[in-house]
């Protein structure tokens, strides 16, 4: 969708025109992602800030049942990463391997 282009691309403020404009914020392209996965896995900070003040799922899963914690965790992203837990993502999530994002920041060296 064009709000999963924008958060991918980390595009502030097309996202804030789009969900004014009533993009579902939490839809999934086909992998299961949804927009703040996009933005959290490509690290921008503002779009994930913009999409989570606008009420985005913080623990949605994609398809690996990997929330948007495990994305941050596995690239390193630390800004992702704190706004994801001041926005009460859950430290315990598991995805299909039963890896938290603790464990797949440390197989990454983060």
């Amino acid at each position: 969708t064009p709000l999963h282009l924008a958060a991918q691309n980390g595009h502030k403020e097309a996202i804030e025109a789009l969900l004014a404009a009533g993009a579902p914020i939490d839809a999934q392209t086909e992998k299961g992602n949804s927009s703040l996965h996009l933005a959290v896995q490509n690290g921008h900070k503002e779009a994930i800030e913009a999409l989570l003040t606008a009420g985005a799922r913080v623990d949605a899963i994609e398809e690996y049942k990997a929330t948007p914690l495990h994305l941050a965790a596995q690239n390193g992203h630390k800004e992702a990463i704190e706004a994801l837990l001041a926005a009460g993502a859950s430290v315990d999530a598991r995805e299909e391997d039963q890896w938290t994002p603790l464990h797949l920041a440390a197989q990454n060296g983060h």
